[in-house]
């Protein structure tokens, strides 16, 4: 299933989410990760949501537009919309394979939190994304190494920072990261509330969802 070959090409993190809206806590974890595993890029991917679970009057292309705001001034990071158009849910293992089509030198890496990595054997072809990518795992509030899926997992594919530079795949890469406390379902009520300073939320962020009236009810 995976390849222990050295990896020549750059190193692509994929940081995954609704960012509905993309906050401060985002970028601080992607700038944690860039710096932490030495990444070339990290490309944020809005998942698809679909029209009955979307936030009021908030489009996939309104997502996306606020990605790309955010991180106008983040030089490694950029904006990957692959699943924004789609009709069918988002698997991420799908969404790798193609990836991974579009950038065959590159090594790639999924970043997840660790409340995901504990019933990462739930997911879609889980051992399909271990065999197309390296996994990053930041530490979430609550939830530990001991969870769930996480001990065996840790156990079978833990390896050091370094091994994302040294194989294709197959890696899951635990980081010691602090609290990237921002909670977008909080910046959504207050956005509803008309609050008008949200510290949470990057001001060209900010001013685009006033500017649009977004996470009104």
């Amino acid at each position: 299933m995976m390849t222990n070959s050295p990896s020549p090409g750059p190193l692509i993190g994929i940081l995954g989410g609704t960012f509905d809206p993309v906050h401060q806590g985002h970028l601080a974890c992607g700038r944690f990760v860039l710096e932490k595993c030495a990444l070339d890029k990290l490309q944020l991917m809005p998942c698809h949501i679909p029209p009955h679970r979307a936030s009021p009057g908030v489009s996939a292309r309104q997502r996306a537009t606020m990605v790309e705001l955010a991180i106008a001034d983040e030089p490694k990071m950029q904006l990957q919309p692959l699943e924004l158009n789609r009709n069918s849910p988002s698997y991420t293992a799908d969404s790798l394979a193609l990836l991974k089509k579009n950038m065959p030198a590159s090594t790639l890496a999924f970043v997840l939190g660790m409340d995901s990595l504990a019933y990462f054997k739930k997911w879609h072809n889980w051992q399909q994304i271990l065999s197309l990518s390296h996994l990053i795992v930041c530490q979430r509030p609550g939830y530990s190494r001991q969870d769930g899926d996480a001990p065996a997992l840790l156990a079978e594919f833990g390896a050091a920072i370094s091994v994302l530079h040294q194989r294709d795949c197959g890696s899951i890469v635990e980081l010691n990261n602090p609290d990237f406390s921002p909670n977008a379902t909080a910046i959504r009520a207050a956005l509803a509330e008309k609050q008008q300073n949200i510290s949470a939320l990057a001001p060209q962020v900010l001013n685009y969802i006033q500017q649009h009236r977004l996470y009104q009810s």
